[in-house]
């Protein structure tokens, strides 16, 4: 009689082992079977996409980089018109600072539309890039912490769209005397501050530089933001994972 229960129990261990393990390869076949079908509903949308982020980059290649410059070149020009008047000598100093920052955007449009990173970048990197902004800007632009070496391709080329569209702010919209950029490694990160003593008062808007900006720094991982109260400057801050 024991001998019989026994082997009852023991065949209903065996029974409950056997279930056990032919649920877990059910679980198994089921997790991958869902991997799978995520894995391609994420490359049919990558496939459906993939078209829309081009012109996403291209739009903000564009407006981050050649508009800004362009923006830049038409105050200085209007105030090389202006000093022009009082100080004719001055005319083909000015002109001079005019034309090389027109040939500065016509590369960069020239290299968006090849789709490589601004022509800025591809001599002397991140460094000299930044220097090419302060050179043409019509306010005085201090520049702090400029990378001695190389950095990756992505980040070399978002942390200049962050200053070059914080600077074209600056002269355009903030009233600014005075714009200072910083740049350090934190945390595993890029971390890029443009500050002018503007009027202040800057904030993100619907299609506006400063969104575009926060979506390339976002796809990559990092953060921007702005720190800009009224009547005491703005702060732009980005961190860009190195």
């Amino acid at each position: 009689m024991s001998s019989d229960i026994t082997r009852s129990v023991l065949a209903t261990q065996l029974f409950v082992v056997v279930l056990a393990l032919s649920t877990l390869c059910l679980a198994a076949l089921v997790s991958e079977r869902e991997e799978m079908t995520a894995q391609l509903t994420a490359s049919r949308r990558r496939l459906v996409t993939a078209a829309d982020t081009e012109r996403r980059r291209i739009d903000r290649n564009l407006h981050d980089g050649v508009q800004a410059r362009l923006t830049a070149l038409a105050v200085q020009l209007r105030l090389a018109g202006a000093r022009t008047q009082t100080e004719p000598e001055a005319a083909p100093v000015l002109l001079g600072r005019a034309e090389e920052a027109l040939q500065l955007a016509i590369d960069d449009l020239r290299e968006v539309a090849h789709g490589i990173q601004p022509a800025a970048l591809r001599g002397g990197g991140l460094a000299a890039a930044l220097e090419s902004v302060a050179a043409t800007s019509t306010i005085p632009v201090t520049l702090t912490g400029l990378p001695a070496t190389r950095l990756d391709e992505t980040v070399e080329a978002t942390a200049y769209y962050v200053v070059a569209e914080a600077v074209a702010n600056a002269q355009r919209h903030a009233r600014a005397t005075s714009v200072h950029v910083r740049l350090a490694p934190e945390r595993g990160s890029l971390a890029v501050a443009v500050s002018d003593d503007g009027i202040g008062g800057a904030a993100f808007r619907m299609g506006s530089g400063l969104e575009g900006l926060c979506d390339r720094i976002e796809a990559l991982g990092g953060e921007l933001r702005v720190v800009s109260s009224p009547g005491q400057g703005t702060r732009v801050l980005a961190w860009i994972p190195l």
